[in-house]
């Protein structure tokens, strides 16, 4: 798995979670790797893996990505386009990262910077709210898409 991503123990948690750590997890696991920064589904998992001559069913992949969700090794999000879209967890960030969503090609950005913290300490401040996670997410045009309009 790549470095920057630290996922320590991860056949403890495995185990943690009552799972079998099995050779087709391990080669989702190494897709969604190989691919940072990008945001995969299912079926473009399974488009990879058997570019590489590897068949996995759809629904072992989709069971799989479920399962790293729950252990919280992946997150996944969707973005109005029909699917559920995965990357892996990134130990060291320390809040979800927002997106910027082209509603005409389809491209995704990642947005590094939490722009919410005062948000955050104001609903916390004034509902009494413990704030687990967050997600923003931008529709529009990407500047590809808005300079050939």
């Amino acid at each position: 798995m790549n470095n920057n991503f630290k996922i320590s123990n991860i056949k403890e948690k495995f185990h943690q979670f009552g799972y079998k750590y099995t050779g087709q997890r391990q080669l989702v696991l190494d897709v969604l790797s190989a691919h940072l920064g990008s945001h995969l589904s299912s079926n473009d998992i399974c488009e990879l893996l058997k570019q590489k001559q590897i068949n996995i069913g759809q629904s072992t992949v989709y069971r799989t990505l479920v399962m790293l969700e729950k252990m919280q090794i992946v997150q996944g999000t969707n973005f109005e386009d029909g699917f559920t879209r995965y990357e892996l967890v990134n130990d060291n960030e320390e809040h979800t990262h927002h997106h910027l969503i082209c509603t005409k090609c389809g491209s995704i950005t990642d947005i590094k910077s939490d722009l919410l913290e005062d948000l955050e300490q104001y609903i916390v401040d004034n509902y009494d709210f413990m704030i687990k996670d967050h997600r923003l997410k931008f529709f529009g045009l990407c500047k590809n898409c808005k300079d050939k309009e």
